[in-house]
């Protein structure tokens, strides 16, 4: 992380589906939003989320921070959602948050086309290459490491 060193590499340049890993990116955005205390009330984008899920409803009121747990501790699809709504002002503007913070990175071979990695109409694709730039952008943020780090993480 540190160095920025391959120590192993195999197809590092293959472009494939990154799916969940996605995250990590749709993390990254909102932390650096800087709204983690903001209270975030569920809209009905959430309607759209399947599989894995924190299951929160609409209308329900939470922390942007507490969306964040949900995202990276349960893979929460939902909460993707609502913080790619609540961060982007939508679903498509987040998406281009995402798509720029990865051209910022130098992630060159890396298309997002939503927060949560499912391959609904298109998926995300990246290679092993720039999942390793993100992944060392990431582990670079105080509070990333926090959230991950974490092992239970229980709502107020």
């Amino acid at each position: 992380i540190d160095s920025n060193r391959i120590l192993y590499e195999e197809n590092i340049h293959n472009v494939r589906s990154v799916a969940s890993i996605s995250k990590i990116m749709t993390a990254v955005i909102a932390i650096e939003s800087g709204k983690l205390d903001d209270k975030v009330t569920i809209g009905d984008e959430i309607n759209k989320s399947y599989g894995s899920g924190i299951y929160i409803k609409e209308g329900e009121v939470l922390t942007l921070r507490d969306l964040l747990y949900g995202l990276m501790l349960r893979s929460g699809n939902d909460a993707a959602l609502a913080i790619a709504h609540y961060v982007g002002g939508s679903v498509d503007e987040f998406v281009n948050l995402m798509n720029e913070k990865a051209k910022e990175l130098k992630m060159t071979n890396t298309t997002f086309n939503n927060p949560s990695g499912l391959d609904q109409d298109k998926g995300n694709y990246s290679t092993a290459y720039d999942m390793a730039i993100l992944t060392s952008f990431a582990m670079k943020n105080e509070e990333y490491k926090k959230i991950t780090g974490t092992k239970k993480y229980v709502l107020n």
